[in-house]
């Protein structure tokens, strides 16, 4: 888990930035793509190095969980932002795991 508590997505995000992760990143097949190269990212290529998770008081919808995102081989990091449910098609949990190191 991260190592602040954050009590909002925004709160959360604008911190991560001012630490330097400032690339965006989102889920495509498996793969972290960086949107500011557009480039597909493999799982060994990256290590989640913070995560926060944000629930949503009134809808199951605003559920989130944010990835402070570090590249291995390169010099780049980011943030990745999901949303999660019990009936999530995401395939978080298992993408991420291996990223975790």
């Amino acid at each position: 888990m991260g190592m602040e508590n954050y009590t909002t997505k925004a709160e959360a995000i604008i911190a991560l930035q001012e630490r330097g992760y400032d690339q965006d990143f989102v889920w495509k097949d498996e793969y972290l793509f960086y949107v500011q190269q557009s480039e597909m990212i493999k799982p060994d290529d990256f290590e989640i190095t913070e995560t926060y998770r944000f629930e949503g008081k009134r809808r199951l919808c605003d559920n989130y969980i944010i990835y402070a995102v570090r590249g291995i081989n390169k010099d780049i990091r980011g943030i990745l932002m999901t949303p999660y449910s019990v009936y999530s098609k995401h395939k978080s949990i298992h993408f991420v795991e291996p990223a975790r190191r």
